[in-house]
């Protein structure tokens, strides 16, 4: 599900200055990078961060941010001060107020704007932002926060949360109308500031027998465990990804469990000690949806009793203060991962990075994902698996395609590889074929056509079953692509694979053998660059509303707005009967406004589970959310059935589940795809993106709808004599549900 501030953040601080203006014409630049002295940048890359000397507002300099793939990471440039003593004008309360010149060229998918945050000595008081899109000459832009004497720290910049370019000019910081300069800098951290390992680890092979896979892995959780609970690992002071290349020195060097032992206990004495925390308190069992799971860190039968004894005393001593690498998005309380480095120019990262992209990926969801516990082996299990298959990769392609097969084992269908990732693209083929093609009765058959080239329609058929492709039946075809093929359930793997796999390819023709009619026909198909359409002939684009007939109501939840609510009511109004289509993404949030307009009263439709952020790894329900009745007291009387299949996904099902905890609706269809809740971004080294479902989804009785999708009252699904006669089955099936019912 959406968005709004999903991202994994490179943080990097260039000088510590007291210049009474901080900077914020940006016209004291750093030669050694060419950006602005003070300023610090938050970007999975960023190189998309450069002062521009042409279009500006004022003075030598603007700053740009450009990006063109929208991956939910948004980039961000900053100003972090400390409030000097005598900068309180002697009153306790007052007005802050931040302004900034801003143009925009494009921005699109989500907005850009200026951000303002106040911070106190617990965290953070108070955060506006401004949200633009579209494109915008200079034009001077204004937010404002009350200040109070709890303020400590005041931090302020401009933001890019999508595609497109901003350009930010002339900051300028007030208290109750004057200018605020006596500000002192708050220093950089010093992790993003360490350059040490930047062009590799050092570490080129590792063996991968059987005691040496055991000893990693038990590195790999010391190393997790330590970055999530340890006040120094998560204070941002130390270059946490440097540190696993000093443990991995140190314990590769180990011969047995015992040496291990002793060495990762004397790494740990070398740390900061750790405060006794008398405030550190565990949520009560009932509380809790889902216990952490700390391998093989505590079970008394791996480490000594010794280290044992250490890594649960800083387990039950944690820090409790904002962690460096993990921070709780402010609105919606989703983790977001940031200063998570991308190392983007190492396209096929060393034995020592490669080892790092699986220990933090396989960190992160022992600790943040609220779906551990459904992933499809055991996590721990998962972390021995693929040590070896990251280790004895020998190339950028066998590097990505593990990363793949990784990120396929949490079973979660807003997990994959994004941002366009040219390796990924060189393994899946440049090419695709001029015809769509789905799965349908358990068999591959062709259900539509490139719309910019219907002359492939003489040669392939609505309805053709696929025997072989390239010369390799289906099934084999299948079996080899499942495994890198992410998604929560089988169904919309099947809805995956051909997009991403069958249908494309390097070369510029593939050779078909498909059955028509009970005859095998051997076909070469001419393939075609780039991505279009595809539909089946004499296929209609459904408008978002409209009346099959006098009786039943239709309405298409891709093309639906709440605007035209009013419309529909009126439309709607003496009908008996309604179909709500979720097989294509909404395009309008529903859940509080349509599904209330058919529901006569108010009631729970879904939990919301987050991570105890003081207990990483531990689970809670946090939220629920209801909706009903209409606000105008005229609830719809009639029956309504909602039409799902695998397309229908994440705010499709939180949509499905808000309808349906209405009396009046039955769900028809087939398994939805099984990925609800807020989505957040980890980047991996090679430049790697990923995404993960970040809350847990559930129905009022703790029913996950992750992976299993929504309840289904009515199983239908398409056939392939349908299909060849053109017919929308699960459409008729409502028809005919609401007609004879």
């Amino acid at each position: 599900m959406a968005k709004y501030y999903l991202l994994s953040f490179l943080i990097l601080w260039f000088g510590f200055n007291k210049a009474t203006d901080h900077n914020n014409g940006f016209e004291s630049i750093d030669g050694a990078n060419s950006l602005p002295i003070g300023w610090s940048f938050q970007a999975p890359n960023y190189n998309t961060i450069k002062l521009d000397s042409i279009t500006k507002y004022e003075g030598k300099y603007s700053l740009s941010i450009e990006n063109t793939i929208d991956f939910n990471t948004p980039q961000e440039v900053g100003n972090y001060f400390q409030i000097e003593a005598d900068d309180t004008s002697g009153k306790e309360e007052g007005l802050i107020e931040l302004k900034g010149f801003v143009k925009m060229d494009e921005v699109g998918n989500h907005y850009a704007g200026l951000w303002l945050k106040l911070e106190g000595e617990n965290g953070q008081l108070a955060f506006i932002d401004t949200k633009q899109a579209g494109t915008h000459n200079w034009a001077e832009y204004s937010i404002k926060l009350p200040y109070t004497k709890k303020v400590k720290e005041i931090a302020y910049g401009g933001f890019l949360n999508g595609v497109g370019k901003v350009w930010f000019d002339k900051f300028q910081l007030f208290k109750d109308g004057k200018p605020m300069q006596n500000l002192r800098r708050i220093p950089p951290k010093k992790a993003q500031g360490n350059t040490s390992y930047l062009h590799g680890s050092g570490i080129t092979h590792v063996q991968t027998n059987a005691n040496d896979i055991t000893k990693l892995a038990i590195v790999g959780q010391v190393w997790g465990f330590l970055k999530y609970h340890h006040p120094y690992a998560g204070s941002g002071d130390v270059n946490w990804d440097g540190e696993l290349f000093k443990l991995l020195g140190k314990t590769l060097k180990c011969n047995n469990l015992r040496d291990l032992s002793y060495s990762l206990e004397a790494y740990i004495d070398s740390l900061p000690k750790v405060k006794k925390c008398d405030n550190c308190k565990m949520p009560s069992a009932s509380e809790v949806l889902m216990a952490p799971d700390y391998g093989d860190l505590f079970t008394g039968k791996m480490l000594s009793a010794s280290l044992t004894n250490k890594l649960s005393y800083i387990q039950q001593n944690r820090s409790g203060k904002q962690n460096y690498w993990v921070k709780k998005e402010p609105g919606l309380g989703f983790p977001l991962f940031v200063n998570e480095k991308s190392y983007d120019e190492m396209v096929f990262p060393d034995a020592g990075y490669r080892l790092l992209s699986l220990f933090r990926y396989w960190s992160i969801i022992n600790y943040y994902s609220p779906y551990r516990n459904i992933t499809e082996y055991h996590w721990n299990q998962v972390l021995r698996d693929f040590i070896p298959q990251f280790l004895v990769a020998k190339s950028a392609e066998e590097y990505t395609l593990a990363t793949l097969r990784l990120i396929a084992t949490i079973k979660d269908t807003h997990a994959n590889i994004f941002n366009n990732y040219q390796t990924l693209e060189s393994i899946k083929g440049k090419y695709r074929v001029p015809f769509r093609a789905d799965f349908v009765e358990k068999k591959l058959v062709v259900s539509g056509y490139r719309t910019d080239t219907l002359d492939i329609q003489e040669k392939v058929k609505i309805g053709d079953i696929m025997i072989s492709i390239n010369g390799e039946r289906i099934e084999k075809l299948v079996k080899k692509y499942l495994p890198i093929t992410p998604a929560s359930n089988y169904d919309t793997q099947l809805r995956d694979l051909p997009w991403n796999f069958l249908m494309r390819t390097n070369e510029e023709e593939m050779q078909f053998v498909v059955k028509r009619n009970g005859r095998l026909i051997k076909l070469n198909i001419k393939t075609l660059k780039g991505k279009s359409n595809y539909r089946a002939p004499e296929q209609k684009e459904k408008e978002a509303y409209y009346l099959i007939n006098d009786q039943i109501g239709y309405v298409n939840a891709g093309k639906y707005r709440n605007s035209e609510l009013p419309q529909i009511e009126k439309m709607f109004a003496k009908t008996k009967g309604m179909i709500v289509d979720l097989r294509e993404y909404p395009s309008d949030f529903m859940p509080n406004t349509f599904a209330s307009y058919i529901k006569p009263f108010k009631s729970m439709f879904l939990k919301l589970s987050t991570v105890d952020y003081s207990n990483p790894g531990t689970f809670v329900i946090t939220d629920s959310e209801y909706n009903g009745p209409a606000k105008n007291g005229k609830s719809y009387n009639g029956k309504v059935v909602v039409i799902v299949n695998s397309d229908t996904q994440s705010q499709g099902e939180f949509t499905t589940m808000a309808l349906q905890s209405s009396p009046n609706v039955s769900v028809i269809g087939s398994q939805t795809a099984g990925a609800d809740g807020e989505v957040t971004t980890i980047v991996l080294p090679g430049g790697i993106y990923t995404r993960i479902s970040s809350k847990g989804v559930f129905y009022p009785d703790n029913s996950p709808t992750q992976g299993a999708g929504v309840k289904i009252d009515f199983i239908v699904k398409p056939t392939i004599k349908g299909m060849i006669e053109r017919k929308d089955e699960l459409l008729e099936k409502a028809i005919d549900i609401l007609t004879n019912n």
